[in-house]
């Protein structure tokens, strides 16, 4: 039995005393199963949430012209065709059924990057500059991070500074700034966040439904770096 069997089987809820045994094991032991496990739970919630009113609308739909209709036969004709769109959904999801849904691929993979570099202490800090963006950052005050960012001196700022940047953007769902600067991360290779970029371009074509460069900026990820190697691979295999 694959990888694979086995979540079928835990999300269908139909894993054995046995397989659930086997389940719980590659969970603790197998760090892809793991993350394969974490993301369709997470894309599963996405769908549930976020597609619930569209189905509950097609469905509609066909209540209204079995209603319409006269005809009996006719009438369990698309009963029967309803019936199947609701197994077909509950066994294979949303976008597998209906195609690849990229709103909640995006929704399910984003979460802004956390501040690992610098470290705000309580105290007598001097309040600088870089301290009040940061600040601003992890309190999801963007536009005052992205103002404080930009003004701290050229020649003083970090070089991941712009990453930062363009994380503040995403959290205002201002895409053009954010692609523009972590293109230039990517392109000019002097940053630690090189990796974390791609994945952010990543998730950027897939928003604005750009499947083949999603793929390409996943692509590199996976060939060059460890970040993300995993999620980048399960997200790969459900544009493909």
């Amino acid at each position: 039995m694959t990888n694979q069997d086995l979540l079928y089987l835990y999300f269908s809820k139909s894993l054995s005393a046995e397989q659930e045994i086997v389940f719980k094991k590659l969970l603790e032991t197998d760090a892809a199963f793991k993350a394969e496990f974490e993301y369709e739970s997470s894309l599963k919630k996405a769908i549930k949430s976020h597609e619930s009113d569209k189905l509950k609308a097609k469905l509609q739909d066909f209540e209204r012209t079995i209603n319409s209709q006269k005809s009996t036969s006719f009438n369990y004709t698309y009963l029967a065709v309803a019936a199947s769109i609701v197994l077909m959904v509950g066994w294979f999801g949303y976008n597998a059924f209906f195609g690849t849904n990229y709103s909640n691929l995006y929704k399910a993979n984003f979460s802004e990057y956390p501040n690992t570099v610098y470290t705000i202490t309580r105290g007598n800090d001097v309040n600088t500059t870089e301290r009040e963006a940061f600040v601003a950052y992890e309190t999801q005050n963007f536009e005052i991070a992205i103002d404080k960012f930009n003004a701290i001196s050229e020649t003083t700022a970090q070089n991941y500074i712009p990453f930062y940047k363009a994380q503040a953007y995403l959290g205002l769902e201002n895409t053009n700034e954010a692609k523009a600067l972590l293109t230039q991360i990517v392109k000019g290779n002097n940053s630690s966040f090189v990796p974390e970029s791609l994945w952010y371009l990543a998730l950027i074509a897939i928003k604005e439904k750009d499947g083949k460069q999603a793929k390409i900026y996943l692509e590199e990820l996976i060939a060059n770096y460890s970040y993300n190697q995993a999620k980048a691979k399960l997200l790969l295999d459900k544009l493909n």
